[in-house]
Parts: C-alpha cells; sequence; structure tokens
C-alpha cells in the first residue's frame, strides 16, 4: 500500500468515526435534580368548582385563597414517594422527575370533610424544580361519600421552597 493510499484510509476512517460519534462524548448520564427533603410554602386557589351544592369552595378553597402546602419527598433517582400537607389531608404521593427538573405526582387520602367521608385525590401535579425552589401547579378533587358530583380546585404554587 502506498503512503498516499494509507493517509487517505486514515482520513476516512477518522472522519468516519468522527461524524458516527456520540453527541454525549462523556457517555454521562443526565443528573436529575435532588428533591428529596422537605418543602414548604404557600399555594394560591386558581378556580373552584363545587357540582354539590354543599359550599365547599367558599368555605375551604375561595378563588384567589393563599394556602399553606408542605410536601416532605424521598427519592431514589427519578421515583418520588412521600406525604403532601393540605389542610385536613395527608395525602401519600408517588411521582417521577426528569433531568429538566419537571416533576409529576399523584396520590389520594380519605378522611372526614364536613362530617363526611371524603377521599382527596391529586390529579395533573405539573412542577417543575430549580435550585431550591418549585412553580407549578396541581388539581385537587374530593370525592364524598354519598353525594354526587365531584368538586375540585386548582393550585397554582406562591412560594414552595426546600427547607429540609
Amino acid at each position: 500500500m502506498t503512503l498516499s493510499r494509507v493517509l487517505f484510509v486514515s482520513v476516512v476512517c477518522a472522519f468516519a468515526a468522527g461524524c458516527g460519534s456520540d453527541s454525549n462524548p462523556s457517555g454521562s448520564t443526565p443528573v436529575i435534580p435532588a428533591v428529596e427533603g422537605t418543602w414548604t410554602g404557600e399555594y394560591v386557589v386558581a378556580s373552584c368548582t363545587d357540582p354539590t351544592g354543599l359550599g365547599l369552595c367558599a368555605a375551604y378553597s375561595p378563588v384567589g385563597a393563599v394556602l399553606p402546602v408542605r410536601l416532605g419527598l424521598s427519592q431514589t433517582g427519578q421515583q418520588l414517594t412521600g406525604n403532601l400537607v393540605l389542610g385536613v389531608f395527608i395525602i401519600p404521593i408517588t411521582g417521577t422527575i426528569n433531568a429538566a427538573g419537571r416533576m409529576v405526582l399523584t396520590g389520594s387520602a380519605s378522611g372526614l370533610l364536613q362530617g363526611q367521608q371524603t377521599t382527596a385525590t391529586i390529579v395533573n401535579w405539573d412542577t417543575v424544580v430549580t435550585g431550591s425552589n418549585m412553580t407549578g401547579g396541581w388539581r385537587n378533587t374530593f370525592a364524598i361519600s354519598g353525594v354526587s358530583g365531584s368538586p375540585f380546585f386548582d393550585s397554582t404554587i406562591r412560594l414552595l421552597t426546600k427547607t429540609g
């Protein structure tokens, strides 16, 4: 093989290797934000719908109300578990977080609300964590034993900060 042919083959091989290389040359795995701990703050009731006629929106979740929230999380990689405290409800939650800090949670718990057995369910939890702050919101639905219709309210985080 002549020197020019060897040089040509070497350049083609080097070029092919460079073009086909992984866009993540270090082979590193995306970093998942560490969110384990206690988050405390406030949320704003953005909307409330009560088809039951029991007056739950006015009594518990009037639009514009600023209410306390506490979220305790355990984390294994992207998997999250913990408890969300909203008023009288302590709601066990599960969910995930991705490398961009987007957190999706669900959960439900039963308790008494106006003397009625009630199940509170967290749906559409969609928040983003940046450092020690969380933004976004969720929907909380209620199923009240013996009552037709399911009240719900949509919440927006006013301030939710990792405190522990």
